[in-house]
Formats: C-alpha cells, structure tokens, sequence
C-alpha cells in the first residue's frame, strides 16, 4: 500500500513527464498558463498570455531558501540520528508518531549504517548547494519561477530526510537495540564504490555550477558584469548541455542503491522525471538561441539523450 510521500511523488513524476512531453512535443498546441507554469529561468514562457500567473511568480533566486531549509534540517536530522545511534537516545514518541503518518512503516527497511551514511551524503550535497546559491551562482534578477516550484523544493528536501530515518532501524518498528541491524552484506558491498562515485558526481556538479557563474563574471575581479545567458564550455559541458542535472540523477541513483526503499523510489523517479524535462528544454533553448551550439552535445546522458 502507498503512503503519503510514495503518492505525493509518483503524481509529481507523472505531472512532470506528462506536462514536460506535451510541451516538447506539442507546444503550439499547449495552453499559455500551462507554459507559464511549467516553464521557469532561461527558458521561461515570453508569451503576454496568462499575466494572471505573475501573482504567484517569486524571483528564481529564492532557490536559496531550499537549501538553506535543508542545510539545517538535515543538519539536525544528523544530528538526532547520532544521538540515537551513538548516545542510546530514545526516539521521541511525536517523533515516532510524525515518521508513521507519512510512511506508515512497522519494520525497518534497511541498516543503521546504510542510513547514516545516506543521511552524511544528502547533508552534504546541502550544505554545498547552500554556499553555491549563496556565494557563488549568479541568478538574473528579472528571471522567475511559478511558486509551484519553490513549493516542490522545500516538500522534496523535507521528504528525503524523512523517508531515510523514517524507514531505519529504532525510527520504526520496535526499541529493542539487541534486534538492530547495524549493518549487513549489501551495505558492506556497496558503501565504498557508491561513496566514491557520489564525491565524483558531487565534485562534478559543484565545477559545473563554477563554470555557470563566471560565465556573469570578469574573469580578473570577480565582480559580475553581466545577466545574459552564454554558452558554457569545459569538462561535462563538451558532452551535455546539463552537465548538472546528469550528476544529479547520478546522486540520487546513488542514494537509492544504498537505501532500496519504495518511498526512496518513488522521490528518485521524481528527480529523474525533473531533470530529464527541465535538461530537454535547455538544449532546446540553446539550440534555439545560439546558432553555434556544438552539435555534438546531447541534453543530458552522453550519447542517449
């Protein structure tokens, strides 16, 4: 039976895929306030139709607020995990109560180390997010998005946090640490190669979102010089025009082999769902608007799509 957040991501994945054909294929035929909704930043719906939706477009910028929000609650969900791991805390009973509403689990679905290790890697992946979108990225300030999206981030961090605890050893089903797996075979096997292609993809990401930046900035001061969007050049880029968005599938691919949950999933085909819509329409905007844009380059995964 699907709980909360399994339904929750499965109709965002749907709605995702589903808006995201019609519009790659059919956009002439597509309703302008679906087009205004949907699509956001450099490819952002210029059309004068559907003005209504303006009332609920907030600047792109405030993309800072998701990590800041999941910096500190994963941070704290860290936190908690090691004094329950590691200083025999009991799982608070509201604690407890909060986890089951949205997972409605009796037994934990995977090892204490896998999800300790999970919840280090997502934490990660955060607090570097908050200092890119903070310190580093350089957002136009005319360029919007619906609120729907910002909405989506804020429910897309809370509920991986919560679907890694909520379905770990001591968050559900009994109290008994006698009967805790620590740790198991799977784990074991895979810890060390998933870690390592994690770092690469995380790395990779962060020198993406560097060669994005300094595409605004004076190459001696530093100091933006302009909003206009260029083509960016250099490692992944020469392969995909969203370099970013295939190491974001990468690390949640990642996540998910270390947690094999169904509710783990189903937040995975809704990244994949994102990312693969979102990465279509920037190399078709780029194509669109910049008449030598290497052909060679693909949207997403190097010689698939």
């Amino acid at each position: 039976m699907l709980n909360i957040l399994d339904i929750i991501f499965v109709g965002l994945a749907s709605a995702v895929t589903f808006t995201g054909v019609l519009i790659n294929n059919f956009e002439k035929h597509v309703p302008a306030f679906i087009l205004k909704g949907f699509k956001y930043g450099s490819f952002a719906y210029k059309g004068t139709e559907a003005n209504f939706l303006q009332v609920i477009e907030i600047p792109k910028s405030w993309y800072r607020h998701f990590y800041l929000f999941a910096s500190c609650f994963g941070s704290a969900t860290l936190i908690y995990m090691i004094m329950v791991y590691h200083s025999e805390y009991s799982v608070n009973v509201y604690v407890s109560l909060v986890l089951r509403l949205f997972l409605e689990e009796d037994e934990p679905a995977v090892s204490a180390a896998a999800v300790t290790i999970v919840t280090i890697l997502m934490v990660l992946q955060c607090l570097r997010r908050f200092y890119e979108t903070y310190f580093v990225q350089v957002f136009a300030k005319s360029s919007k998005m619906n609120l729907s999206h910002y909405l989506a981030g804020i429910i897309h961090y809370f509920a991986c946090f919560v679907a890694a605890i909520g379905q770990a050893p001591l968050f559900c089903g009994n109290q008994n640490r006698d009967m805790v797996v620590w740790n198991d075979t799977y784990t074991k096997i895979l810890t060390v190669p998933c870690v390592l292609i994690f770092m690469w993809a995380w790395y990779e990401q962060y020198q993406s979102n560097i060669i994005f930046a300094n595409l605004r900035k004076d190459k001696k001061s530093g100091q933006v010089i302009t909003e206009d969007h260029r083509v960016p050049n250099g490692r992944m880029f020469q392969y995909v025009s969203s370099p970013h968005r295939m190491c974001e599938v990468i690390l949640y691919t990642v996540l998910l082999l270390l947690i094999p949950t169904r509710t783990f999933f189903c937040i995975y085909l809704w990244v994949l769902a994102n990312q693969i819509q979102t990465a279509i329409q920037a190399h078709e905007w780029y194509k669109k608007t910049f008449n030598n844009y290497p052909k060679n380059r693909f949207a997403i995964f190097p010689g698939i799509l």
